[in-house]
């Protein structure tokens, strides 16, 4: 429970730190290239149906280091730290995206994205690594100067290797997940 109020701690102190500019961010492009940081908090579902440990639901908090190819065409690396109800774990990951052209008032742009890498365990009755890929659509909207609010809802899917008396056999564990972020270029 206390890695739960440690992650919305941090997601809280950094959102505090972003003025919103309500005319800069009419006006302000969206980056062609370069660098960009983005911080999200994610809280996830089990579709299971079962109350098996790590298997309910998870929150996490993940930084992202990626670099804009294009206005549309994005990817970097990232690691964060995620919190089950049987486990902690720090995902590792890689990350890609395409962004559509500005929609609507206010310069948002929908996007499509997927990430895949690694989840290390910290603790808990888990494999000490499991496999993980996550496609997700969401929207970014300009907030400040060269900052921009990320929110998507994705399909998490992990895999774990248990072993059987006989054979290994792979597990997947399903969830929902909606993540809200901060964009900074």
């Amino acid at each position: 429970m206390k890695i739960h109020s440690l992650i919305c701690i941090l997601a809280l102190t950094i959102l505090s730190f972003v003025s919103p500019g309500e005319a800069v961010a009419q006006v302000s492009r969206p980056q062609t290239r370069g660098m960009y940081g983005l911080t999200e908090l994610q809280i996830g579902y089990g579709l299971q149906g079962n109350v098996q440990p790590n298997e309910i639901g998870f929150t996490g908090l993940s930084l992202l280091a990626g670099y804009s190819f294009s206005q549309s065409f994005s990817g970097g690396v990232g690691v964060g730290i995620q919190a089950y109800n049987g486990s902690n774990a720090v995902p590792v990951y890689v990350e890609s995206g395409y962004c559509f052209k500005e929609a609507g008032l206010g310069k948002m742009r929908f996007f499509l994205k997927a990430n895949a890498g690694v989840l290390i365990r910290l603790n808990g009755e888990v494999d000490q690594a499991r496999l993980f890929g996550n496609p997700q659509a969401g929207i970014l909207i300009p907030v400040a100067y060269h900052k921009e609010l990320s929110v998507s809802l994705g399909y998490f899917t992990q895999w774990e290797q248990k072993q059987q008396e006989a054979s290994s056999q792979y597990q997947l564990t399903n969830f929902i997940n909606a993540k809200v972020g901060l964009r900074f270029y």
